[in-house]
């Protein structure tokens, strides 16, 4: 991995960490069961934690009879976690981060000059410039003029690339192949993140990851066992650099056999809660960062989060005026599950 991969990863890694709670501090979080697609949790510390971190999800099609979920239940919790390691390779893709970095490309004026009428040399020295860049974020960038690469600095494994057209006057005077990860620093992101091993593919073969030995090769809904823990798999599909497709595995572990007999509802529910204290232990110290904590579950579930010390509201606003341990509560006219 490059050095500028390495400094954006461990950047992203500590602006991702937060803690849920301590004595005398409640923090709840409200998810909207009928989304289904909602993010992430894995089954690792199903059931409820005791440190007072609650989802909530609205009644509906998606859940709350007493139905048991059953064989659904590993596939219900490794939904949630497939969830959100969607959304984080999306945000490589699409973040506020990214499109940073695409502007600082598209309007770096030592580039564009360099494209417009110098040589090779000026090209690589404004590219190698924009990738090692202390303050921006760019792990590889690889700039072509009528097809043909002049200069391509970065580390060799990367995902989620993006390109575009480089102009000049008016005028196009080039292309560009940018990412702001490399494939070392998704899945460090991703694990941390969710709690779930991640391992990905290329071309058929086991190229990095968490989970060791690697299956040779994985597909959605296949179990595989591993030290004696059992893991539901799911495949995503991601870009490569500079172009090709990864395959990359989200293994989940399967939620204990009593999880089955609860709804897929209160599956889901449970999911969110367990990605909740996950995210919460990544956080230190807790007081500094109650409303880093909101901001992450609010991004990562939809819906809506809050930390108080009994009634007296500490991040993420006033909210419903009492939010139980568990059950309903009505809020902004909608029913939402606890």
């Amino acid at each position: 991995m490059s050095g500028a991969g390495t400094r954006h990863s461990a950047r992203r890694l500590a602006a991702g960490a937060v803690v849920v709670a301590i004595a005398g501090v409640a923090a709840s979080a409200t998810v909207d069961a009928d989304r289904d697609r909602v993010p992430p949790a894995s089954a690792r510390a199903l059931p409820t934690s005791s440190v007072g971190s609650s989802f909530v999800g609205q009644r509906g099609a998606s859940g709350g009879t007493s139905t048991g979920c059953g064989p659904a239940s590993a596939a219900t919790v490794a939904g949630v976690d497939a969830k959100v390691a969607r959304d984080i390779y999306a945000n490589e893709l699409h973040g506020g981060e990214t499109r940073a970095d695409v502007a600082h490309v598209t309007g770096s004026r030592a580039l564009l000059t360099a494209l417009a009428g110098g040589g090779r040399e000026a090209v690589y020295a404004a590219v190698h410039a924009i990738v090692y860049a202390p303050q921006w974020h760019v792990v590889r960038l690889r700039v072509l003029r009528a097809g043909r690469v002049l200069a391509d600095v970065g580390g060799p494994y990367v995902i989620a690339p993006v390109s575009g057209a480089l102009r000049w006057r008016g005028r196009t005077v080039g292309t560009y192949v940018m990412s702001v990860q490399d494939d070392v620093g998704y899945v460090k992101l991703a694990s941390r993140f969710i709690g779930a091993r991640v391992d990905i593919y290329e071309n058929g073969s086991f190229l990095m990851g968490t989970l060791r030995p690697a299956p040779s090769a994985v597909s959605t809904g296949e179990t595989v066992l591993r030290g004696g823990v059992t893991y539901r798999a799911d495949v995503l599909t991601a870009r490569a650099f500079p172009e090709g497709t990864l395959r990359v595995a989200l293994l989940s572990r399967t939620p204990p056999r009593a999880v089955a007999t609860t709804s897929c509802h209160a599956v889901r529910l449970a999911a969110w809660g367990t990605l909740a204290m996950h995210i919460a232990t990544l956080f230190r110290p807790l007081g500094a960062h109650y409303q880093s904590l909101v901001e992450v579950l609010r991004r990562a579930t939809g819906g809506l989060a809050y930390v108080r010390t009994g009634s007296e509201p500490l991040a993420g606003g006033a909210g419903p005026a009492r939010i139980p341990a568990r059950g309903t509560v009505s809020y902004g006219g909608r029913s939402w599950s606890v």
